[in-house]
């Protein structure tokens, strides 16, 4: 059987056979998960590696959805290509190691057309490594609208966001009080979402539901927006009071008898005082 002290050297071996074999090793790469489209501030993408001392012809890329779009082959200066052509900066330096200094990418002013899957790739003579993330450029909506619908039983509420992009996710609840913690989906009937050919941007609605009995005067409808992998939210309350024209009788008189009764007791109160 191996003794303890044959065990590790056999390991150490293995472990510095490894290294040797595996020259290159990216050791991380940073990409933002989101940034916001057009915003005129600069994201930094970095790709941190790892080279032997002996490692020749070192070559550094970054691709966007397959397409090379950086390249840098010391000790020649980096090149910007294809779709991020005019819009990287070339001065970038993320260290100050002749084998690193332009490793990272800066964009300016990313838009929505440069969002997707980000690769570096790190290639040496004998050896090459690579790393991928996603990174998303989202459009927060023009417009976010919640409005109300009603007939003699139920109240349909219809909240629409404009030009938003990538798609995002809408829902309708209701609370009482501006309790946001006890908040009640509402059902939802309807739904729809449209993509501008054009702009590639969406138009989306939804349609929730509620039985106007269960309607209190006062109660707040909320309409929450959330962009997918961004963390951006949206909120757009309205304040629901119901459209006297659109009560059915049973309901009208239930809301007139109340207010009669409270306005009585408050004449009442005024002429005895």
């Amino acid at each position: 059987m191996f003794q303890f002290s044959e065990l590790v050297f056999v390991y150490l071996i293995c472990s510095q056979s490894h290294i040797f074999l595996n020259g290159i090793q990216i050791n991380y790469v940073q990409v933002p998960a989101a940034v916001r489209n057009n915003s005129n501030r600069s994201a930094i993408l970095d790709c941190n590696y790892s080279i032997r001392p002996d490692d020749t012809e070192l070559i550094v890329k970054w691709f966007l959805n397959e397409e090379l779009i950086y390249q840098w082959i010391p000790p020649q200066s980096p090149q910007s290509l294809g779709t991020l052509k005019d819009n990287i900066d070339l001065d970038y330096k993320a260290s100050d190691d002749p084998k690193t200094v332009y490793r990272a990418i800066k964009i300016n002013n990313p838009t929505t057309q440069i969002a997707g899957e980000y690769k570096c790739q790190v290639s040496t003579l004998a050896d090459e490594d690579f790393s991928m993330k996603n990174m998303i450029v989202f459009e927060p909506e023009a417009k976010l609208i919640i409005r109300k619908r009603m007939d003699d039983k139920y109240v349909n509420f219809t909240c629409l966001a404009s030009d938003v992009y990538p798609s995002p996710k809408l829902f309708l609840y209701k609370d009482i009080k501006n309790n946001l913690y006890n908040k009640i989906r509402l059902s939802i009937v309807e739904w729809d979402v449209k993509k501008n050919p054009n702009t590639g941007k969406y138009t989306v609605f939804i349609v929730g539901v509620d039985h106007l009995a269960e309607l209190e005067p006062g109660t707040l409808i909320h309409c929450e927006l959330k962009i997918p992998g961004t963390g951006y939210v949206k909120l757009k309350t309205l304040l629901y009071y119901p459209d006297f024209y659109t009560l059915g009788n049973g309901c009208l008189k239930h809301w007139l008898n109340r207010n009669l009764i409270f306005y009585a007791f408050t004449l009442y109160l005024l002429g005895n005082y």
